[in-house]
């Protein structure tokens, strides 16, 4: 008994997917799209995008290890916060990690 109620709903959904296929086909006919059509946007524009969508994740890298180093010299260190932008400062960092002793 089962599989006859079974099948029965089964026809249903066939005949009810059929039925929507037709109401969509027709609407295609008549012109009437079911998805609105997406607007072209400039070349120009388009390939701006592009890269500011390629390059956010290196930007934010960047501003954060200019702001680690910062806090990190700062806080941590206790030293002056003009210091982290100088070049001598990193290269007396360098000397003494790498040093030979």
């Amino acid at each position: 008994m089962s599989t006859t109620n079974e099948r029965a709903d089964y026809a249903d959904d066939r005949l009810e997917d059929e039925q929507a296929e037709q109401t969509r086909s027709s609407s295609r006919r008549k012109g009437q799209s079911s998805t609105p059509e997406k607007k072209k946007r400039p070349l120009v524009l388009r390939i701006i995008l592009w890269i500011l969508r390629r390059s956010i994740v290196p930007c934010i890298m960047v501003i954060m290890l200019i702001a680690g180093l910062y806090i990190g010299y700062t806080v941590l260190g206790k030293q002056s916060g003009d210091d982290v932008f100088q070049w001598s400062t990193w290269q007396h960092v360098y000397d003494l990690v790498f040093s030979d002793s």
